[in-house]
């Protein structure tokens, strides 16, 4: 398994990858890791150490990456047999992120502030109008041009059957 997992944030990238990597024994790459340095969420990593980190994972016989990066995306997918985009709809993407609070990144160890969080969910918001390689249209054109597996997932029922069935 070779899987890229895209969408906006709060779409449920991290709650799939950590399910279908319990399924099938691939570890999960956080593009958070990547894109940002250690402990938080204000110094964003040098691009060209984050390409060797993305070099180096891609490796891997298997692994599931996923993020809103379209950008770092788009390296994996170079090695990658499927990509699933989880486009789930802003509202409720903002309604999960204001559930999980400063919270939100504690899977990754990292501090948010509540003014981080306030940005996040600012953000979040902007996912259909975005003009840069984390928004909506940008992930469209990730999925129309990958060759591989492509499945988009538009609710939660959606996601569901999808981890239900691999």
């Amino acid at each position: 398994m070779r899987t890229v997992i895209i969408g906006n944030s709060g779409s449920g990238k991290t709650w799939l990858a950590k399910r279908l990597a319990s399924k099938r024994a691939a570890p999960v790459v956080h593009l958070d890791d990547i894109f940002w340095l250690e402990g938080g969420f204000d110094a964003k990593r040098d691009p060209a150490e984050a390409a060797a980190m993305i070099r180096a994972r891609r490796a891997g016989t298997q692994w599931i990456a996923e993020g809103v990066y379209g950008k770092l995306a788009e390296q994996f997918l170079l090695s990658a047999l499927s990509l699933v985009w989880l486009d789930i709809p802003g509202d409720t993407c903002q309604r999960r992120l204001r559930a999980r609070g400063s919270e939100s990144k504690a899977h990754m160890a990292r501090a948010q502030s509540e003014q981080g969080l306030r940005e996040l969910i600012e953000w979040a918001g902007s996912y259909g109008t975005r003009q840069d390689s984390s928004g909506r249209a940008a992930h469209r054109a990730l999925f129309e041009s990958f060759n591989g597996q492509r499945v988009k997932l538009g609710s939660e029922s959606e996601v569901l059957a999808y981890l239900e069935a691999a």
